[in-house]
């Protein structure tokens, strides 16, 4: 995976999610055009947009967020039990879904089962995250954990590698410090005065996290082991028995 050590807006403001936006992106350059692509654990089809050359098919079980919009999806299912016929697809995407998967080594089994031979599948998985889509959030993953459950799926030529290291699991963890002040307005709608009070200081605080952020992520490049990130890509094929 090219990890790249530049810094932007985007990054700052979710470190998180410009990890696996970019592997994913770097993922959809590199499909010839026409590709069947499944995307397992899809939500709101986020990534859609980069796949437009490709045959993208879209599948949830669409229980994650009720604030999400799953209409853009093409299926409602289980991975568990996917409703997709075997050999189909050339490629698989499963981005931060194992983590929702009460039994993730049977929805592994379906996403082998689904790919023709050949076909690879590329996966993320959380190391570290505040629980999240409640009650639905089962696990976090370790790199071995993660190619233990690939290979006993039935995937070989597994690789597994980190998004970052220490300094980006931090950069990713600083802003949830902004929590712990009262929000402008209560869940009601109506305007909390000591939020209003706090503004600023929140304000400053935001701007102290993002300049420790840019210390960090310019930090990363030092750290040669990258054994306590905030989560993995994997990438794994289906050969020919």
């Amino acid at each position: 995976m090219n990890v790249s050590y530049a810094l932007g807006p985007e990054k700052l403001r979710d470190t998180g999610r410009w990890f696996i936006t970019k592997f994913v992106a770097d993922t959809a350059r590199t499909l010839p055009a026409h590709r069947r692509v499944l995307d397992a654990g899809a939500g709101e089809c986020t990534y859609k947009q980069y796949f437009r050359h490709c045959e993208y098919y879209a599948i949830d079980l669409g229980v994650g967020d009720a604030e999400w919009n799953y209409t853009r999806l093409d299926c409602i299912a289980s991975l568990e039990r996917l409703p997709l016929a075997s050999e189909t697809f050339d490629v698989v995407l499963c981005t931060q879904t194992l983590e929702h998967l009460a039994h993730p080594w049977l929805s592994l089994r379906e996403l082998y089962r689904v790919l023709k031979i050949g076909g690879k599948l590329y996966v993320t998985a959380p190391m570290s995250h505040v629980e999240h889509q409640i009650p639905h959030d089962f696990f976090r993953y370790t790199s071995f954990g993660l190619n233990s459950l690939l290979t006993e799926a039935g995937f070989s030529s597994v690789q597994v590698e980190p998004f970052g290291g220490m300094c980006t699991r931090w950069a990713y963890e600083l802003p949830r410090l902004l929590s712990f002040f009262p929000t402008l307005l209560a869940p009601n709608g109506t305007l909390q005065v000591l939020g209003m009070l706090l503004l600023p200081v929140k304000a400053a605080v935001l701007v102290g996290i993002r300049v420790i952020q840019c210390g960090l992520l310019l930090l990363e490049q030092f750290d040669t082991q990258k054994n306590d990130p905030f989560g993995w890509a994997a990438i794994a094929v289906k050969e020919d028995a």
